[in-house]
């Protein structure tokens, strides 16, 4: 331990000078200070690295001896009752329940990582109880509506889907008329409405959805307003209702005609022409304040 020669104050070690009053250090030739290295260095870790912590490993030892107890508990119960070959739901859901502790402990905490690990878990464990009947039916749909909402609120936060906008977009609507159709098959056994009835309908709802993001989302200097926003989404709305039961009519009576949707249809022109006139009017007021100025 070194100390200043003139103030008293404790130096660093390598100090040149005091902080204090700057008098120089002087160390005798031969006696200069330098760092210390272990014998044996080791690299430190990469910043950011994850692991398994010591509290984290301690509670999946737990969860696995509770596992343990809790299966050999209920594998013994249900032989004793009589009841072994109904044992298989209770044992698969106590040890689902018990890998969802642990994976959630072991992977990584961002919101894509653990959303992500749920919702495979959680199809697993669906199928697994329909698996017991030997034929997967209502699991399919419930496991694609998960898929479809990890398509919309994990993967549309990730860096990629941000970068790309235009495919992220068309993902969504092939997830969005995949699910769609998969139903139609599961529940008919072939396509039977999703062709006449739900492909044209989601074709209109996209194709408005596009015009609404080149008319506005495009523009560079005016700002959208609010307005236009909540009208615009209405119009896309009422004109997809309105086809829906154009095709549904026609699907089911043979007959190209509106049954339930003619005041949506009603709404929709008027909103469109509501839209027409505010965005003349816009026009008009612009123009004539650009003449005021220059004048």
């Amino acid at each position: 331990m070194a100390y200043c020669v003139k103030c008293g104050v404790k130096l660093e070690e390598g100090a040149r000078e005091c902080p204090l009053c700057k008098t120089p250090v002087l160390l005798p030739p031969g006696l200069e200070r330098g760092y210390s290295e272990p014998l044996f260095p080791q690299p430190l870790p990469p910043k950011g690295t994850e692991g398994i912590t010591k509290t984290s490993k301690g509670i999946i030892e737990l969860i696995v001896a509770l596992l343990v107890v809790s299966e050999i508990t209920i594998a013994l119960t249900m032989w004793f009752s009589g009841n072994i070959e109904h044992s298989f739901v209770p044992l698969f859901s106590t040890a689902m329940g018990a890998l969802v502790i642990a994976m959630a402990l072991v992977a990584k905490h961002t919101y894509v990582a653990q959303a992500t690990t749920h919702i495979v878990l959680v199809s697993l464990y669906l199928l697994g109880l329909d698996g017991t009947s030997t034929h997967l039916s209502w699991s399919l749909i419930a496991v694609g509506a998960l898929l479809l909402l990890w398509v919309f609120a994990v993967f549309t936060t990730t860096k990629k889907a941000k970068a790309h906008h235009g495919w992220t977009a068309l993902l969504l609507m092939a997830s969005l008329l995949g699910y769609v159709a998969m139903i139609n098959s599961i529940i008919a056994g072939n396509l039977t409405w999703f062709v006449p009835v739900a492909l044209p309908t989601a074709c209109v709802l996209f194709l408005g959805e596009g015009l609404f993001y080149f008319l506005f989302l495009t523009r560079k200097k005016n700002r959208l307003q609010l307005a236009d926003l909540v009208f615009f989404n209405l119009i896309i709305l009422f004109l997809t209702l309105t086809v829906l039961d154009i095709f549904m009519t026609h699907y089911r009576q043979g007959l190209w005609s509106l049954s339930w949707s003619l005041s949506l249809f009603s709404a929709a022109i008027l909103l469109i022409l509501l839209l027409v006139g505010v965005s003349a009017s816009r026009r008009l007021r612009r123009y004539f304040t650009s003449q005021n100025r220059h004048r």
